[in-house]
């Protein structure tokens, strides 16, 4: 059984348990489709061996899940060396290249060296079918590599899906949920509000957030409605985006109704007397009134 520890970072030094790689990220701007070459160090700073294997990946990422996979600027990204193993306080410079196809239709793209650290003897029994089963950790290192490139700047966001409580109770949060897809060419800076307004009562959430180009993202964000909210609540949502100014807008409009515990509790008093009332069931309190 393997466990990774994933470490991700955008400047300076990367570091897990047992694996440090500098720098810790790369930002590249480029006037023209063309190769970029750079290098890194990665280093065992661990007390056992370390064979070493490094995958280029994109990073697909939101305030929920992160994701790495082999599309994208996954294929402009060559190692080498790719797989190599370091002893104790050893450490090694690897070159990779970034080439740009010339096709590209967008212009911000993010992606990432993924380098994975295994023992040796995870390696070794990872062929006997699992006979002596051994728990590992694996430090992981994600080095980012965000391109900038030149083109066309679209600015385009579809929101896909929406999941909005339609009834709350008071004291219980809800959670209001937006998947929005970057159709653009530029990654794009997103800051929410829900709206509230309600009968008496009304709120304001907020949402923020960065999705790139092809990407998804979940804008989130709950409410805990309290003792004086209730009865029908509008939910207007507006989704200000843009790499620079937010001045690119998606809404959308929901109705929820909020019911608080008072009022059911309340309910459930009056039933019960008017039950009691309708069985002629007596009050088993008697008060007697003498006047001298």
């Amino acid at each position: 059984m393997i466990i990774l520890i994933l470490t991700i970072s955008l400047t300076g030094a990367s570091f897990a348990a047992g694996l440090l790689a500098s720098p810790g990220g790369f930002q590249i701007n480029m006037q023209t489709p063309q190769t970029y070459q750079g290098s890194l160090v990665v280093e065992n700073i661990g007390k056992e061996q370390l064979d070493i294997k490094i995958q280029p990946k994109r990073i697909q990422k939101d305030n929920i899940h992160i994701l790495f996979s082999d599309e994208g600027i996954a294929t402009w990204i060559a190692i080498n060396p790719s797989n190599f193993t370091l002893s104790p306080g050893e450490k090694k410079t690897i070159s990779f290249t970034v080439k740009i196809p010339s096709n590209l239709n967008y212009n911000d793209a993010a992606g990432a060296l993924l380098i994975s650290g295994y023992p040796p003897t995870e390696q070794n029994t990872s062929n006997t079918k699992l006979a002596n089963l051994q728990v590992q950790q694996v430090p992981q290192i994600a080095v980012s590599i965000n391109v900038g490139l030149p083109g066309e700047i679209i600015d385009s966001l579809v929101l896909e899906k929406k999941e909005v409580p339609n009834v709350l109770l008071s004291f219980i949060p809800g959670s209001f949920s937006y998947l929005v897809k970057n159709n653009g060419t530029v990654y794009a800076n997103m800051t929410g509000n829900v709206m509230l307004d309600g009968w008496f009562t009304d709120d304001n959430l907020k949402m923020e957030g960065v999705v790139y180009p092809e990407d998804q993202y979940y804008l989130m964000t709950s409410w805990n409605p309290g003792w004086e909210d209730f009865g029908v609540y509008k939910a207007n949502t507006t989704i200000n985006y843009g790499r620079f100014d937010q001045n690119q807008t998606l809404q959308t409009n929901d109705t929820l109704i909020v019911i608080p515990v008072w009022l059911i509790f309340l309910i459930l008093i009056i039933l019960i007397w008017w039950g009691i009332r309708k069985k002629g069931v007596k009050s088993p309190l008697k008060i007697k009134i003498e006047r001298k």
